[in-house]
């Protein structure tokens, strides 16, 4: 019987723990994920995605974080990082885009993740 009960508080406290970002008796319950700050999703003026072929950066202040390529279509950065951020996309061949301004905010757990498109276009 009492391994029945120690046994059915183990699963309740593992349960509790797993349960995500929520609000807990003693505060805020965090996930262990990493959340990127910033998401850019990336293709060239005809709507081909490219962002494995492209050099993004951003920049808040003395900090600068390359992104990083997460398939043809999507970069991401300033892991669970806030700030606000200058972010530049470039690739050979066509002309720079940037956003400047960008602000990363964060809760009490992780970032709020912000969500950019960057459209390339061919330098003539």
């Amino acid at each position: 019987m009492m391994k029945r009960i120690m046994r059915a508080m183990s699963v309740g406290a593992i349960g509790f723990a797993l349960a995500g970002c929520g609000e807990g008796s003693l505060g805020p319950v965090c996930t262990a994920q990493a959340v990127f700050g910033i998401n850019l999703t990336v293709r060239d003026s005809s709507g081909f995605p490219v962002a494995e072929e492209v050099l993004g950066i951003a920049i808040d202040g003395t900090f600068a974080d390359t992104l990083l390529a997460l398939g043809p279509l999507d970069m991401a950065g300033a892991v669970e990082r806030p700030g606000t951020y200058d972010i530049s996309v470039s690739r050979f061949g066509f002309s720079t885009w940037s956003a400047n301004g960008v602000v990363v905010e964060a809760d009490e757990c992780h970032v709020i993740p912000v969500s950019l498109e960057a459209t390339l276009f061919p330098v003539p």
